[in-house]
């Protein structure tokens, strides 16, 4: 009974999130376009986007035995940065960088925490592509960066190594955890290319509401390898234990 109750509160959890989401994306179409409607959608952008992050820490809350106070610090830090970004300001956008780049650098000591090993050489062959991609990126897009281009080479750099490791995991096993990573990590690519092209490249409207769809999904996908993860560990603790006791 209390497992099913568990579960009916998550489902409800991840209808919130993802109903959340979906807001935003049409929040987001109706925001480019001309004014039509009775209501400003930037004031819904300002309520409803702060409360993606808190949503899925709830879900977190619900569905974790671990309940790792460190997931906690990097879904705050991803939430700061979802903060900054509403504006367009200079400042506003390097403070999201720190942000984005401190939820970066939890991310990966999470990853390290509950991947099982990370094989150096194929790490290192799976770093390569994505190096070069967002090298290419900083280089489009360095006149416009101004004071964020450091932040902008490290979270880089931090999103490489992510990259590489998921991959080079991925490969090896591929496993739910590791596809849920997998999943998560090109999501994050493809979310760091929008951002990118459209603050310092390119302005385009149309990309606002795929980059709130792709957000959600790269973050609950992030979610999904954590719970899994933790949830691998605990039962292979259990497991030796009982075979130590046996």
């Amino acid at each position: 009974m209390a497992d099913f109750r568990s579960n009916m509160i998550s489902r409800a959890i991840t209808a919130v999130y993802f109903g959340i989401t979906f807001i935003l994306v049409v929040v987001e179409i109706l925001a480019g376009k001309p004014s039509g409607v009775a209501f400003n959608p930037q004031l819904l952008l300002f309520i409803f986007k702060p409360l993606l992050i808190p949503s899925l820490m709830l879900l977190y809350f619900v569905t974790s035995k671990t309940r790792s106070k460190l997931y906690f610090a990097t879904l705050f830090f991803a939430m700061c940065s979802n903060i900054f970004f509403l504006s367009i300001a200079p400042h506003f956008l390097f403070y999201g960088m720190l942000a984005f780049m401190l939820y970066r650098i939890l991310s990966i000591i999470i990853v390290l925490k509950l991947v099982n090993k990370i094989p150096l050489l194929p790490f290192l062959i799976a770093c390569v592509p994505f190096v070069f991609i967002f090298s290419s990126l900083i280089n489009l897009t360095m006149n416009a960066l101004g004071a964020s281009f450091y932040p902008a080479i490290v979270n880089g750099i931090l999103i490489s190594i992510l990259c590489g490791i998921s991959l080079s995991n991925y490969i090896l096993d591929d496993s739910r955890n590791n596809s849920w990573l997998a999943i998560s990590t090109l999501l994050a690519i493809v979310l760091v290319y929008l951002f990118m092209i459209q603050k310092y490249y390119l302005p385009n409207d149309i990309f606002q509401p795929i980059s709130a769809l792709i957000f959600a999904g790269a973050h609950y996908a992030y979610y999904k390898f954590v719970v899994i993860s933790e949830s691998q560990k605990t039962n292979g603790f259990l497991n030796n234990d009982r075979s130590a006791v046996g």
